[in-house]
C-alpha cells in the first residue's frame, strides 16, 4: 500500500510487549505473554495441537467493539482508531487485526459471532 511500511501495525503491540509470536513455554513459565499448555507442534493421537485445536479471532468483538452493554457506554479504548469512518481507518484497523493474529499465531478469523 502507498504511504505504509508494512510495519505501521506492528509497533501497537510493541509498546504492550506482546512478541513478534507468543511462545510456548510450558506450564512452569513466568511470563504473562507466553503459552503454558498449548504447544502448537506437539502431537496428540498422530495429530498436531493446531490440528485439534483451530483457534480463530471474531474481528468484530476484537477489533471493534468498545465494551458498552445495556448498562454503558464501552470502556475499551483503541489505539488505532482514529474516530472516523474513513476508508484510511478501516485499512489500519485490518492491518492490526491481522498483525494481531499473526503473533497469536491463529490461522483462522470469523467477522462476527460465526
Amino acid at each position: 500500500m502507498p504511504g505504509h511500511d508494512g510495519n505501521e501495525a506492528a509497533h501497537y503491540f510493541e509498546k504492550v510487549g506482546l512478541p513478534s509470536k507468543i511462545p510456548f513455554e510450558g506450564a512452569a513459565s513466568k511470563n504473562p505473554l507466553a503459552f503454558k499448555y498449548y504447544n502448537e507442534s506437539q502431537m496428540v493421537q498422530g495429530k498436531s495441537m493446531r490440528d485439534w485445536l483451530r483457534f480463530s479471532v471474531c474481528y468484530w468483538h476484537t477489533m471493534r467493539g468498545v465494551g458498552a452493554d445495556p448498562f454503558g457506554g464501552g470502556t475499551i479504548g483503541r489505539p488505532w482508531e482514529d474516530g472516523t469512518d474513513s476508508l484510511d481507518n478501516a485499512l489500519r484497523r485490518l492491518r492490526v487485526a491481522f498483525e494481531f493474529m499473526k503473533r497469536l499465531g491463529v490461522p483462522f478469523w470469523t467477522f462476527h459471532d460465526r
